[in-house]
């Protein structure tokens, strides 16, 4: 998979997924593989487009991502995409019109096919729409398809609806629209050795600051490093029992003994556990993870991946 810059030109044909994509959801991913299939079928490359920043900071919302561009840079090409054109979302693009942006767009672009949801728009104040490319590219003779919304419980599906849900820690609700494993990536950093102390050694990361978290509680996780995945819980919250309420990020992972200082590690969520409480002693928390840890065991031992 190739990343491009909006405007920088590409000697390809190409069949283009058009719209943001901020988190993949399963709506998202019917638009992106119609544009995938329809380059396998007709022997041209797939191309996605998406903003490279978070364009809500630019509009003055304070509005978290689901996924930061790389990792959804790790989503589209498991997805099978060939060309990732991305752009800032700063004020500059913000006042460029509906006609800058098919005028970069065809001129940059051989389009052989385009498709989008029924809800893109594009353009100052969103001018641009689907009635508007439909007319253009009926003019081009440039196949293009515009996608019903896909539904859950005959509601549309929402990246909004999923940040809120993962924001409530309703992890298995968020992840059944988005089509897998919420996930978060981190560099490990040094943590105050806490879990190692109590003979639950975990790995502490920080996010991107503007990345939606799951509300403070203990999860069963899967945490990857490079290639291989492990069984995991994950403690999103401050440590009452230290009298700490600084929020962390620490996974405890099973069956791992490795040195993870400053590595990247990925950490799916696959459902909340319990909330953090404040414990008499080391020993009942020690029980308590015990128990944390039996129930993730347990989880994939079921049905539940």
């Amino acid at each position: 998979m190739t990343i491009k810059k909006f405007g920088e030109k590409l000697n390809n044909e190409i069949a283009i997924a058009l719209g943001f994509f901020d988190s993949v959801h399963l709506g998202h991913r019917a638009v992106i593989n119609k544009a995938v299939e329809y380059a396998k079928v007709n022997n041209i490359k797939s191309a996605v487009i998406t903003y490279s920043n978070n364009p809500f900071l630019t509009l003055g919302i304070r509005q978290k991502l689901i996924y930061a561009f790389e990792e959804r840079l790790e989503k589209f090409e498991k997805l099978g995409v060939d060309f990732v054109i991305a752009q800032e979302f700063d004020y500059e693009f913000m006042q460029k019109d509906k006609n800058f942006f098919v005028d970069e767009l065809l001129s940059c672009y051989d389009i052989k096919y385009a498709v989008c949801g029924q809800d893109y728009r594009f353009g100052k104040n969103g001018s641009g729409d689907v009635d508007f490319l439909k007319e253009l590219f009926n003019k081009l003779k440039i196949d293009f398809e515009v996608l019903d919304f896909v539904k859950d419980n005959n509601l549309k599906i929402s990246s909004s609806d999923i940040r809120k849900l993962i924001e409530n820690g309703e992890i298995n609700k968020a992840n059944k629209l988005l089509g897998e494993p919420f996930f978060i990536t981190g560099i490990v950093n040094n943590g105050k050795g806490y879990g190692r102390a109590l003979g639950f050694p975990t790995a502490n990361i920080k996010p991107q600051s503007d990345k939606v978290k799951p509300r403070q509680g203990v999860y069963i996780t899967k945490t990857f490093i490079d290639q291989n995945s492990y069984i995991s819980i994950t403690h999103i919250g401050g440590r009452p029992t230290f009298r700490e309420s600084e929020e962390n990020i620490e996974t405890h992972i099973l069956d791992y003994d490795g040195d993870l200082y400053n590595r990247k590690i990925k950490i799916e969520f696959y459902d909340y556990v319990r909330p953090i409480f404040s414990f008499e002693n080391k020993s009942k928390l020690i029980s308590q993870i015990m128990r944390d840890v039996q129930t993730a065991k347990e989880y994939f031992r079921g049905d539940n991946i």
